[in-house]
């Protein structure tokens, strides 16, 4: 990025491996697992994009950071592009996108891109970090900062592209300073009982939990069975595999090794902290969820299914895999909370989960 003026008390750091690291990940909180150092070095080494991070400095502490990504037209992440999501939000009338759309005076691809993303290039929770010491004028400096970045980067706009509602510190600051916002999706997640899939089932509706337990019976009569695996010594190949038929059944394009970089650099990264359950009938892996691990939350990062496999049976693989397996798991492990993301909102609250509104945040250049 070219050379930008910063607002005082306000530095730049071009790689996350020059972070302050420690002092970075002590103002995370356990819902921000995206934003701490080790997924970052992920994101930059998968993204191939410029990425960026503004730090809010006084008295030679670190009081709020700000990630940010410069993304243009070409980028294959369809849901971190701001032109995409709103093109998706209105399609799914969410509150103020069809609005937002038809305020732009060109397409949302001219209008919009390139985009500098701001508050991380993950879906969901979109924000700054900032300690106790951190005050609205700090969160101010930082956005500032980051629209003088993307002006010398020749960009379109700045994006904070899933903002959290409960998130109003930000939220505030962004109004104020003339952003434009519309409901970008619901952000899904699940708290774990502490007796774990009993306690789950119990506080879903008789019916509900009369077909949870025939699922589960045909899955084992079936001769599908579910391992809890560390990264080492998986087939992470088998599993980008059966992550591009799930996102090519929702209409994504995705090749079949598209996911592999990212898997490879989450397993080098995380260790111990990420896992797979792994779904194995007659001798082949037939689904996997990723499991991240950040303090006592837990996030189903991805997943992937055989689909020719389950063909006309139905088999409730997904469910098995993410839920009900994976709350026994969780529970055993002191897991308070479960995060699932964005999409398929109704299927998720059908199993539990609760939802949050995001909201994209855009300032226009």
């Amino acid at each position: 990025m070219s050379t930008v003026c910063l607002p005082e008390g306000v530095r730049l750091v071009e790689r996350a491996k020059d972070l302050p690291r420690r002092e970075w990940d002590a103002l995370t909180r356990p819902s921000d697992i995206f934003l701490t150092t080790r997924w970052l070095d992920v994101v930059e080494g998968t993204a191939g994009v410029p990425m960026a991070y503004l730090l809010a400095e006084r008295g030679g502490r670190l009081v709020a950071g700000l990630a940010t990504a410069l993304a243009g037209a070409t980028v294959p992440w369809s849901l971190g592009r701001p032109d995409y999501v709103l093109g998706k939000s209105a399609e799914a009338e969410l509150p103020g996108a069809e609005e937002f759309l038809a305020a732009l005076r060109t397409g949302p691809t001219e209008a919009l891109m390139p985009t500098l993303l701001a508050g991380g290039r993950h879906l969901g929770h979109t924000r700054i970090l900032y300690g106790e010491l951190a005050s609205a004028d700090d969160l101010a400096a930082l956005v500032a900062a980051a629209e003088g970045l993307a002006r010398a980067a020749g960009a379109a706009s700045v994006t904070f592209l899933y903002v959290d509602e409960t998130d109003v510190e930000l939220t505030g600051v962004l109004a104020l300073r003339g952003y434009r916002n519309y409901t970008s999706g619901r952000y899904s997640s699940l708290r774990v009982p502490a007796d774990g899939f009993p306690g789950y089932l119990a506080g879903l509706p008789s019916k509900r939990r009369i077909s949870i337990n025939a699922e589960r019976r045909r899955l084992h009569d079936e001769g599908c069975r579910i391992s809890v695996e560390s990264l080492d010594g998986a087939d992470l190949a088998r599993f980008a595999a059966l992550e591009a038929e799930l996102m090519r059944k929702y209409g994504i394009e995705w090749r079949d090794d598209q996911s592999l970089p990212t898997l490879v650099q989450i397993r080098d990264r995380f260790g111990d902290d990420a896992f797979a359950l792994v779904a194995r009938a007659d001798g082949a892996v037939r689904g996997f969820g990723l499991i991240l691990r950040y303090q006592n939350h837990w996030y189903a990062r991805q997943s992937g299914f055989d689909y020719a496999y389950q063909g006309n049976k139905r088999l409730p693989l997904y469910f098995e895999v993410l839920y009900y397996r994976l709350l026994e798991e969780a529970a055993a492990a002191g897991v308070t909370t479960i995060y699932y993301g964005h999409g398929s909102e109704k299927t998720k609250l059908s199993r539990g989960c609760v939802a949050s509104d995001q909201f994209c945040h855009v300032l226009s250049l």
